[in-house]
C-alpha cells in the first residue's frame, strides 16, 4: 500500500471517531471568557471559571486561540489560560465563522450577524458593534401597587365629648392607655382644637 493511500485512510478514520477521543483534556487556570472565534473582538459565549474543566478539539495556527468543550459550550479560548502541554499535543485546526456558527451558535443574539465577520482576519477588519440591549420596561408602578396614603399624623381632635357621654369617656381617650403625643394628660375637661 502507498503512504498516500494510508494517509487517507487514517484520515478517513479519525473522520469517524467522536470528537472527546480526539480531544486533549485541559484545565482552566483562571477565570477566562470563552468567545464566538479566535480573538477577543468576537462575541462573548460564557464566562469559565478557574479549574473549569476543558476538552481542546485544535488550536488556529500558533496556538494562541484553542477551540474548545466545557460543560456543553462550545468555543474559543485564549491558550494562555489553559493548563497543560497544548502545544505538542492539541492539532492546528483552521476557523470559519460561516460553517461554525452554523453548527454551534444557531438562536444566539449575535448568529444573524455572521456575515459582518466573515473578512475576519483579513488587513483592515473591523468588527461590528455589539448588539443593543433591549429596553427596560419603566420603572413607574401602577396606580394599584402604590401604597396607601398614611393618615395624618398628630394628636387626635379632642374636641367636646359627643352628646350623651361625660367627659373623659369613649372616642376622645387615646387607645392602648398611653397618653396622648403631646404629652398632656386626658382629664375631663374637654380641650379647644387648636386653630
Amino acid at each position: 500500500m502507498s503512504r498516500g493511500i494510508l494517509k487517507r485512510c487514517f484520515g478517513a478514520l479519525l473522520l469517524l471517531l467522536p470528537i472527546p477521543v480526539l480531544a486533549q483534556s485541559a484545565f482552566t487556570t483562571q477565570a477566562v471568557n470563552m468567545r464566538a472565534g479566535p480573538d477577543r473582538a468576537f462575541p462573548l459565549v460564557t464566562w469559565l471559571r478557574p479549574g473549569t474543566p476543558v476538552n481542546v478539539i485544535g488550536c488556529v495556527n500558533g496556538w494562541r486561540w484553542c477551540d474548545v468543550v466545557a460543560g456543553g459550550w462550545r468555543g474559543w479560548v485564549y491558550s494562555r489560560y489553559l493548563s497543560g502541554p497544548i502545544r505538542s499535543r492539541a492539532p492546528v485546526i483552521t476557523f470559519s465563522v460561516g460553517s461554525y456558527w452554523g453548527a454551534h451558535y444557531r438562536g444566539r443574539p449575535w448568529y444573524s450577524n455572521q456575515s459582518s465577520w466573515n473578512n475576519w482576519g483579513s488587513p483592515g477588519f473591523r468588527p461590528p458593534p455589539p448588539p443593543s440591549p433591549r429596553p427596560r420596561p419603566p420603572a413607574s408602578r401602577p396606580p394599584s401597587a402604590r401604597p396607601p396614603s398614611r393618615p395624618p399624623q398628630g394628636p387626635p381632635n379632642m374636641g367636646p365629648p359627643p352628646a350623651g357621654q361625660r367627659p373623659g369617656q369613649g372616642g376622645n381617650r387615646p387607645s392602648g392607655g398611653r397618653p396622648p403625643p403631646d404629652g398632656s394628660s386626658n382629664s375631663s375637661r374637654p380641650q379647644r382644637p387648636e386653630q
